[in-house]
C-alpha cells in the first residue's frame, strides 16, 4: 500500500485545494513520460493531459520524468496549479519486480498540496514469486477534498512518510488478492491459493482549518479470507465448521482541540459466526500537532499524550462453543470437564503475578465468561495517575507496570471505576 500511495503521489503531483489557475494557464499533453523511482523501479505514464496548467511544457516534462533534483521538484510542486490531470494508464515497476497498473486516473482542481477530487478506475498488480505469482485487483477508488501538506518537504528529504495525507471523503468499491500458500502443493483439489476479498468501503472525515479530525467514521465491509481446502489453515477452519472467514471492520473517533482530547468511539472487527472484538478509549493532553505537524512533531505529540482509559470488549458469536466442542472431541473429555480445566488455569493467573489486583480482576472476568460465554469487557486505566502513551511503548518493569493498572470488568463486576484515576495511594 505504501508503494501505491507513493505512486499516486507521483502521479497526481501534489493534488489540490480548489484554486483557480492563473491567467497564463495552458493545456499540456505529454505522449509518454517515465519517472525513475530507484535503480530498477520506474513509473511509466502513458499520456499525461493537463488542462489550465500554470507550468510550461518543459517544466511538466521534467516533473513527470523525474529529471529535476528533489529541491527543484518540490518548489515546482508548491506553485503548480491545473484544472484537471488525466492519465489513462500508469505502469509501476518496483525495485523487487512487483508490477502494478493504475487505469483512468483523474485529478480535479490541482493547487498547492491538494485536489478537489481524485479518482482511478482500477489497479491490477502482479507480485512475482517462485512458488506462484500473487495477484491484486482493486475496483474504483475516489477521494474528495484532498491535501498533502509537507509533500514538497518530503520529496526534498527523500522520505514520503514526512507528508500527511488528508481528505474529507474516501470511497472504494473493494478488491481481491490471491496468493499462493507455500505449504500446499500445486494441483491439489481446490487449489493452493489464499483468497482475500474486501467489499465496498468508505471513510468520512470532518477536519478543522488546521487539518485536525473533528470526527472520523470508517466502514470496511465484506471482508473475507478463504484458505485452500487441502491446506493446514483450510483443514483447521473446516474442523471448526467454517468454509471461510467473513466480517466487517469499523472505526470512529473525534478530537476536541480546545480540550486536547481524543475519544476513540469504536475500533472493531466483527467476524460472522465467530465474534466481535472492539476497542474504545479516551486520550488527553494530545496536542493538535499529532494530526497537523510534520512526522517528528506527530510522533512527539503522540508520545506525550496520556491514556485516560481503554476498554476491550469481546462478544462471542459461536467461536467459544466450537473451540470447546473441538477440544472435547480431540481429547475425549466432556465439554464441562474442558471448561472446568480452563477455569482452573485462569484461577492460578493472579498467583503467577504476585497477586496483582489488575490480574485478579481480569481473571474473575475470564472465569465468568467461561461460565457464560457472551461478553467479556475489560476497562483499563491508571490506578494512581493517568498512563502516558510513552509508558505503553517502553515497559521496562512489567510487574511495576501491571501494578499501576486498575481494571473494571463491566456492570457485573464487583467494583466500578470512574474515568479518572484514584487520587492517592491507599
Amino acid at each position: 500500500m505504501r508503494l501505491i500511495f507513493s505512486a499516486l503521489v507521483g502521479v497526481s503531483l501534489s493534488m489540490a485545494l480548489f484554486k483557480a489557475a492563473p491567467a497564463l494557464a495552458a493545456d499540456i499533453t505529454l505522449d509518454s513520460a517515465v519517472l525513475a523511482t530507484s535503480a530498477k523501479g520506474k513509473i511509466t505514464f502513458k499520456t499525461v493531459a493537463l488542462t489550465d496548467c500554470n507550468l510550461s511544457y518543459d517544466e511538466a516534462t521534467s516533473l513527470f520524468s523525474g529529471s529535476l533534483p528533489r529541491e527543484e521538484a518540490g518548489a515546482l510542486l508548491e506553485r503548480m496549479t491545473a484544472k484537471t490531470l488525466k492519465i489513462p494508464e500508469a505502469d509501476i515497476l518496483a525495485e523487487n519486480g512487483d508490477q502494478f497498473v493504475l487505469r483512468d486516473i483523474t485529478v480535479e482542481n490541482i493547487a498547492k498540496g491538494g485536489a478537489e477530487k481524485i479518482s482511478l478506475a482500477s489497479i491490477e498488480g502482479v507480485l512475482p514469486d517462485d512458488s506462484g505469482d500473487a495477484t491484486l485487483h482493486s475496483g474504483p477508488l475516489r477521494l474528495e477534498s484532498v491535501a498533502l501538506p509537507g509533500l514538497a518537504a518530503a520529496l526534498r528529504g527523500g522520505d514520503i512518510g514526512l507528508a500527511a495525507l488528508r481528505f474529507a471523503h474516501l470511497s472504494w468499491d473493494g478488491g481481491d488478492v490471491s496468493t499462493v500458500d507455500k505449504g500446499t502443493a500445486a494441483g491439489v483439489a481446490g487449489g493452493n491459493r489464499i483468497l482475500l476479498h474486501a467489499g465496498a468501503s468508505h471513510v468520512d472525515q470532518t477536519l478543522d482549518a488546521d487539518g485536525a479530525p473533528i470526527s472520523v467514521d470508517a466502514q470496511f465491509s465484506g471482508l473475507s479470507m478463504k484458505m485452500p481446502p487441502q491446506s493446514k489453515g483450510g483443514a483447521t477452519l473446516s474442523a471448526f465448521g467454517y468454509a471461510e472467514i467473513t466480517g466487517d471492520a469499523h472505526f470512529s473517533g473525534a478530537y476536541e482541540a480546545p480540550a486536547k482530547t481524543y475519544r476513540l468511539a469504536d475500533y472493531s472487527l466483527d467476524l460472522q459466526k465467530i465474534g466481535k472484538i472492539s476497542v474504545s478509549g479516551q486520550f488527553s493532553a494530545l496536542e493538535k500537532s499529532a494530526f497537523t505537524g510534520d512526522k517528528p512533531a506527530r510522533e512527539a505529540a503522540m508520545h506525550g499524550a496520556t491514556v485516560d482509559w481503554v476498554q476491550f470488549t469481546v462478544i462471542n458469536s459461536g467461536i467459544f462453543e466450537k473451540v470447546v466442542a473441538f477440544t472435547s472431541l480431540s481429547q475425549g473429555r466432556s465439554p464441562d470437564a474442558i471448561k472446568a480445566e480452563w477455569r482452573g488455569i485462569v484461577s492460578q493467573a493472579p498467583m503467577l503475578f504476585s497477586g496483582a489486583p489488575a490480574i485478579a480482576a481480569a481473571a474473575k472476568a475470564a472465569d465468568r465468561f467461561i461460565l457464560d460465554p457472551k461478553t467479556l469487557t475489560l476497562r483499563v486505566k491508571g490506578k494512581y495517575a493517568p498512563l502516558k502513551v510513552e509508558d505503553l511503548v517502553h515497559v521496562a518493569d512489567p510487574m511495576g507496570f501491571i501494578n499501576r493498572l486498575d481494571i473494571d470488568t463491566g456492570p457485573n463486576s464487583e467494583k466500578s471505576v470512574s474515568d479518572k484515576p484514584t487520587s492517592a495511594r491507599p
